[in-house]
């Protein structure tokens, strides 16, 4: 189910850490989806470069998972999880503006082998409480997606 806060797009079944506007997904095969949150791509503007650390990488969380340039913008990704990365979202290198289109689908950064899933979610918003923790971190921040 999608949710929405200040116009900003929030599926609820995803793990998200709020303050970097990055978000988690597990999978059925272990491994955890990461990229950045519609608020973060709305944020930034229309994205131009996406580049995302090697496959065989070790990251801590919040360390860089990758850098992304937009008009406006240049900056890290911080990983919301820590592990190593296994896969990176090669269309969004030939297609940045895939961040953009489809923050949830298509347009994910990396694949994350978590070497503490249970530890890294218990940081992250999740579910209802979430939600509504993001949407009022949107409220008292005036931020507003774009469409």
């Amino acid at each position: 189910m999608l949710a929405e806060g200040e116009g900003c797009i929030l599926p609820d079944d995803l793990y998200y850490w709020i303050e970097k506007h990055t978000w988690a997904k597990p999978q059925e095969d272990g491994l955890v989806l990461v990229g950045l949150t519609d608020v973060a791509q709305s944020m930034a503007g229309k994205i131009i470069v996406v580049n995302l650390r090697a496959s065989g990488k070790t990251l801590a969380r919040g360390k860089s998972g990758g850098t992304l340039e937009s008009g406006k913008w240049v900056g890290s990704i911080p990983t919301p999880v820590a592990g190593e990365v296994v896969e990176v979202n090669g269309a969004v290198k030939n297609q940045p503006q895939l961040v953009n289109q489809d923050p949830y689908g298509g347009g994910w950064l990396l694949k994350i082998k978590s070497a503490s899933w249970d530890a890294d979610a218990a940081l992250l918003a999740f579910g209802p409480e979430g939600i509504a923790s993001y949407r009022a971190k949107l409220e008292q921040d005036g931020i507003h997606c774009q469409k």
